[in-house]
């Protein structure tokens, strides 16, 4: 079972756009010395979509043999076709991974009926070596996976959770209500963590934790002692931060704000730029009250 906090890594670039894996070491060093529980690579915020298939296996390996392996790893399988998902899947499993984040196929969203989506996540489990968590982001995908489709999908014995971005907590307490206790429901966002949490949430993967880990690690140590005002304090307080690096502005903003709290976001790879003047200074100023 999945449980805790993981943070979908950033993927750090020089100014030749290469992934720079001396950022990438010092970065994974901090990670591993925080009570995260584990790291997501390749995800949206890994800027996975601007890999190749060899800088993906590269990475995945260069992760694995340098993150602290008392720790999980869940790498990101996610390809248009049934048979690229799955040949992924296979590969990630024999660099040492522990599990494989999702998505449906979306490039033919007017095909992607529910029964086709259900066939596909049912084919991919069928033949992935490792677990399966289903990722729910309608934001990037324009598709939402149904609270319905998803209890379905958690009764295959190789799909073990969802990470959740659609902000829909009442989807999400669905989803909860509807799936045994062992499936994983993970809110895919800080600015819903608590609410997640409250609903019967088992975690989360947070972007923000790639800047702030402990913070969202705490948030989640509240809850489970009871420590209720303690942690609706915090919630509210990483609003604002999260909002900012996760949405507004996006990975450049996230990766600045790491090379704020002593981690290395290094480069955005284009067509994604880098942030303006007055955008870093806003970053700057909603980050100082975490500086220590």
């Amino acid at each position: 079972m999945l449980n805790g906090i993981y943070t979908p890594v950033v993927t750090p670039f020089d100014i030749e756009e290469r992934i720079d894996y001396i950022k990438m070491d010092h970065n994974l060093d901090k990670w591993g010395k925080t009570d995260l529980d584990g790291i997501v690579v390749l995800g949206s915020n890994g800027e996975f979509v601007y890999l190749n298939d060899g800088e993906k296996k590269e990475l995945v390996n260069h992760v694995v043999k340098n993150f602290n392996r008392e720790k999980k790893i869940i790498v990101g399988a996610s390809c248009e076709s049934t048979i690229e998902t799955i040949k992924d899947c296979e590969e990630y499993s024999k660099i040492g991974a522990d599990a494989a984040l999702v998505l449906p196929p979306h490039y033919y969203k007017g095909s992607m009926k529910e029964s086709v989506l259900h066939k596909y996540f049912e084919d991919v489990a069928d033949r992935s070596p490792i677990p399966l968590m289903i990722y729910n982001m309608p934001g990037n995908t324009g598709i939402n996976l149904s609270s319905s489709l998803v209890a379905s999908l958690s009764r295959h014995e190789n799909i073990v959770g969802i990470k959740d971005t659609s902000g829909n907590i009442v989807q999400i307490s669905e989803i909860v209500r509807d799936t045994a206790e062992d499936f994983s429901v993970f809110a895919g966002n800080a600015g819903y963590l608590l609410p997640a949490l409250s609903v019967g949430a088992r975690g989360a993967t947070l972007a923000l934790a790639n800047v702030l880990p402990e913070e969202c690690c705490d948030l989640v140590s509240l809850f489970r002692d009871g420590k209720l005002d303690e942690a609706r304090e915090l919630q509210l307080k990483l609003i604002e931060i999260n909002f900012t690096v996760t949405g507004k502005l996006g990975v450049a903003g996230l990766k600045y704000a790491m090379d704020l709290m002593g981690y290395m976001g290094g480069e955005v790879r284009r067509p994604l730029i880098r942030l303006s003047t007055e955008d870093r200074q806003y970053v700057e100023k909603l980050i100082a009250p975490f500086r220590r």
